[in-house]
């Protein structure tokens, strides 16, 4: 009988361990904390109408959900610290009436505002391009004969068999639903936003190409490790760099699988990877600030590489809704993400890109950001744009 007290308390406990667990998976931090907020209090007392042991449960929480563990009790009281600053914003701005969007906690809830910004700095632009953003003033005409060149030599075959004018496209427009868009990743604690976008793109390119309805998922660390012309592993790079690197090797890839993802800068693997033969990258960067042009791109030639300032502390705690924030900036971009469409908002009234990023699926709307569209380039979304085509 005592064998199977035993046995029957260790099958309870795997069993409560394992509803712990799917709680966890399914419940997001700022779900958890909306059960402990009242709003009323809040608007009057701020964040000292959530008590000590409120805050105490919703950091643990946290800290479960994210396998959190702390190299010393100093430590855990300077990351509660932010965590509870953190806490507090999100909360005051969402308070917000004529707010569009809506913030909440994430696995960055308790970066300080340095490792952050560290983080969201993943893009390298050439010291060229950082002097011609310089002058506000755009040359038209420069920027039509380019893309001219670029319709001229990237025709693609893909667009609506029944149009072929390419100045009318659909109001809305999503890759997501044509299964050519693979799942969301997570680069973690390293600023390799560059290669998660790059082989995004890639990913959603060769899933169009081949008419595959399953998508292949690619390596970005074989991108980390081994583009080191142009690019810097987790300290950050950009789309020309790694296509000129994948081209170099003849339009070859590494199945994810084979070259996986280590969160770290690691000795280039040469060999022994199973890789994936692309065919020849054709690309183009679109005219830069010209947002009808970004979606006659997406929707013609496939989801492209973007490049946006994601270092306000809006863009990190985006929960959902459509990003609107006087804060970005339209010039200085700092993370890599992907336009795989755009849509529009009934309720607000708004058009939105639907950006896909590479945060994981606890960040904004699992893992995606939908950003105000035709609102004079918001966070840069078409400052540095670029279409791409498989031959």
């Amino acid at each position: 009988m005592k064998l199977y007290g035993i046995l029957f308390t260790f099958i309870l406990l795997i069993g409560l361990s394992s509803c712990r667990d799917k709680f966890l998976t399914r419940t997001s931090v700022q779900d958890y904390v909306d059960k402990f907020v009242d709003v009323v209090k809040f608007k009057h007392q701020g964040i000292l109408s959530l008590n000590k042991t409120a805050i105490r449960q919703i950091w643990s929480f946290f800290k479960a959900k994210y396998r959190r563990f702390y190299s010393s009790t100093k430590e855990e009281r300077a990351r509660l610290r932010v965590f509870r600053d953190k806490l507090k914003y999100v909360l005051e701005t969402n308070l917000r009436k004529a707010s569009t969007y809506k913030l909440g906690l994430n696995d960055f809830s308790d970066w300080t505002p340095e490792e952050y910004q560290r983080m969201v700095h993943g893009v390298k632009v050439s010291s060229r391009f950082r002097r011609s953003l310089i002058d506000d003033e755009l040359d038209e005409d420069s920027l039509e004969r380019s893309l001219a060149r670029f319709d001229q030599r990237y025709y693609y075959a893909r667009r609506d068999e029944n149009n072929n004018d390419t100045s009318q496209q659909p109001n809305t427009f999503d890759w997501r639903t044509k299964n050519v868009v693979s799942p969301i990743k997570h680069q973690g604690y390293c600023g390799s936003c560059y290669a998660f976008a790059t082989v995004a793109v890639m990913e959603s390119l060769y899933a169009i190409k081949t008419n595959s309805q399953n998508v292949t998922r690619f390596s970005e660390q074989q991108i980390v490790d081994c583009s080191s012309k142009g690019n810097s592993g987790c300290c950050g790079g950009n789309f020309e760099p790694s296509v000129k690197f994948l081209s170099e090797k003849g339009g070859k890839i590494a199945i994810e699988a084979s070259y996986p993802y280590a969160e770290k800068l690691a000795l280039c693997q040469k060999s022994g990877t199973n890789e994936i033969e692309l065919g020849e990258i054709k690309y183009e960067k679109l005219a830069r600030g010209n947002e009808k042009k970004l979606a006659e791109a997406v929707a013609n030639y496939g989801p492209i590489f973007v490049a946006v300032d994601a270092s306000s502390e809006d863009f990190g705690t985006y929960r959902k809704g459509v990003l609107q924030i006087d804060r970005c900036h339209k010039r200085r971009v700092t993370h890599a993400v992907v336009v795989v469409g755009y849509g529009y908002d009934e309720e607000i009234q708004k058009p939105y890109w639907i950006i896909k990023n590479s945060w994981g699926t606890g960040w904004g709307e699992n893992g995606y950001l939908r950003l105000i569209k035709d609102a004079g380039n918001m966070c840069g979304v078409a400052t540095q744009a670029y279409s791409a085509k498989l031959i």
